[in-house]
């Protein structure tokens, strides 16, 4: 893909930032529907199949030219796996990983999550000081697309910084700003509200673009939308597990 100017490849000078919880612990909502929509949950399988979920969501990403990617976890898999793609495993502040001896912070449910984005980006813009772009990208988009990724690197380049909802409208799946200008991250519960008041440009608001991109999967009725909309390989793989 080639910027406006026409010369340089827009993907090559973005960088992403992804976050990923401890894999056992993660997804509790879809471990609520999980047991009804495949008959058991089991924290193992589940957590697979965040993996997959997440490393299907890089591969959207580096098919649409970006190869600067950190992942901030908790979770040693993760980080594993997120090194032997390639990637930048970075381990997250104890303040975003709660353990008997470390208490969750104060704050919005969240904050751990955002935070992990903020020692992601930190690290990002030390490592690759010549980046124009920084994009927080949420790690569970099993049907995202190249195709959609480079449409979108497309449109945020007329913004300094900009974001894209999710298939409801009121969550983010992706904030974008330019080098210094990368609005802070305020992913959670009204997220979308929330980017929007701290001045961020609002991609597609009538919704009618990348609905593959637009699906993260926090159920199991997401998980179903993501199916009909086709999945990546490694969540097609772990749901064979299911």
């Amino acid at each position: 893909m080639v910027d406006a100017g026409g010369t340089e490849p827009v993907a090559t000078s973005v960088a992403a930032v992804l976050a990923v919880k401890s894999l056992h612990r993660a997804k509790s909502r879809l471990a609520a529907t999980l047991s009804t929509a495949f008959e058991g949950d089991d924290p193992v399988t589940r957590g697979s199949l965040v993996l997959a979920m997440f490393l299907d969501t890089v591969d959207a990403l580096r098919g649409a030219g970006i190869s600067r990617i950190v992942v901030v976890s908790p979770d040693d898999e993760v980080l594993a796996a997120a090194r032997r793609s390639g990637m930048r495993g970075l381990r997250e502040s104890p303040r975003g990983n709660p353990t008997p001896g470390n208490p969750p912070p104060s704050g919005p449910p969240d904050a751990g999550l955002n935070a992990a984005f903020v020692d992601g980006a930190r690290w990002a813009r030390e490592a690759w000081p010549e980046s124009t772009g920084l994009m927080y990208v949420q790690a569970d988009l099993p049907a995202a697309t190249s195709t959609s990724i480079t449409a979108v690197l497309r449109a945020v380049q007329h913004h300094r910084s900009s974001f894209l909802t999710d298939r409801d409208g009121t969550g983010t799946v992706l904030l974008h700003g330019t080098d210094g200008d990368a609005a802070e991250p305020r992913f959670g519960p009204g997220s979308a509200a929330a980017h929007r008041a701290a001045g961020a440009v609002e991609l597609d608001p009538a919704g009618r673009n990348w609905p593959d991109l637009r699906t993260d999967v926090d159920t199991a009725t997401d998980l179903a939308v993501a199916r009909e909309l086709g999945l990546g390989p490694h969540t097609t793989a772990a749901l064979r597990h299911l």
